[in-house]
């Protein structure tokens, strides 16, 4: 197996590639507007990117998804409960995504947003913006968005083995996180503030207090996602 981090210092987001070289092929997971970091890395690793994966609708920035398959002519894969109006297959809770021989198991991680989902690989996790380092992803971007996350968090990814790794969506001061840029379960659970409260309600309290505004023109950013 290939993998790879392309961190954007800039906006503070993580894209991924996951290939199987023997396969022959890669998948993109999360590209940035800026498709060309994705392709040059690519490149890089010697393969053509065959498939692109969300794992969810972005807020704070303009993905790359819709460009990257059409420029390719891939297939992308969103969320089920994904509302683009743009081609693209559905990924269903506890589907297989195939790179390969690699299989990436789609787990449905409602609570940053209604279609979010976590890829489970043997050794990882991609959580996308559900579980951060140190934290979890922010819960306002609609009504039942605190409660599904305290679901997603102790009833999902915290029933994975420790020794996984944790990949996030995003990084560093521009969303108030370190410059980590991976985590595991295990380390989470012991030292993640979030992750240590003991109750439901205290756990909505937490995502529903104190927190920063909302990304600057959210709206427009998740508008210009959904329609291409």
């Amino acid at each position: 197996m290939i993998f790879r981090q392309i961190p954007q210092s800039a906006t503070g987001c993580l894209a991924y590639i996951v290939a199987d070289e023997e396969a022959g092929e890669l998948a993109v997971i999360d590209p940035p507007a800026d498709i060309t970091l994705v392709q040059e890395e690519a490149k890089r690793v010697g393969l053509p990117i065959k498939v692109v994966f969300e794992t969810h609708t972005h807020a704070d920035h303009v993905s790359g998804a819709h460009a990257l398959g059409a420029k390719l002519g891939v297939a992308v894969h969103l969320p089920f409960l994904n509302r683009s109006r743009w081609p693209h297959e559905s990924i269903g809770d506890g589907a297989c995504l195939r790179v390969g021989d690699l299989c990436l198991r789609a787990i449905h991680s409602p609570g940053h947003t209604v279609c979010s989902m976590s890829l489970v690989m043997d050794d990882r996790v991609l959580v996308g913006d559900a579980l951060l380092v140190g934290t979890v992803g922010r819960s306002d971007f609609y009504d039942e968005g605190p409660e599904e996350m305290y679901h997603t968090i102790f009833d999902k990814i915290l029933k994975l083995e420790d020794r996984l790794e944790v990949y996030p969506a995003h990084y560093g001061p521009k969303h108030g996180l370190p410059e980590k840029l991976m985590t595991t379960v295990g380390h989470e659970r012991k030292t993640n503030e979030a992750l240590t409260i003991k109750t439901k309600d205290e756990f909505i309290r937490y995502l529903t207090e104190g927190w920063p505004p909302k990304p600057h023109g959210w709206e427009r950013i998740v508008e210009t996602n959904l329609s291409g």
